[in-house]
């Protein structure tokens, strides 16, 4: 009915890089996720505390941002 062969193979060829490429984007989401009650945090009396943990989360995105770019995660081409 839908045109595909019911004797072929259940299993179909699946590139590595669409698996990493969603394991990158779900990590980011989440490390980005952890970002978002900053506006929160920001009234509470301890600015300074609050201003080092959002400048280590942002920190650590641009440095595994930039060890997926040298390790040529993000190229579709080889």
């Amino acid at each position: 009915e839908c045109g595909f062969d019911p004797m072929g193979s259940a299993r179909l060829p699946f590139s590595m890089k669409f698996f990493l490429v969603a394991i990158t984007f779900l990590l980011f989401d989440l490390e980005i996720a952890l970002l978002l009650p900053l506006p929160w945090a920001s009234q509470t009396t301890n600015l300074n505390t609050m201003l080092i943990m959002a400048l280590v989360l942002i920190s650590l995105l641009a440095i595994s941002l930039a060890y997926e770019w040298t390790q040529k995660g993000l190229e579709w081409t080889e």
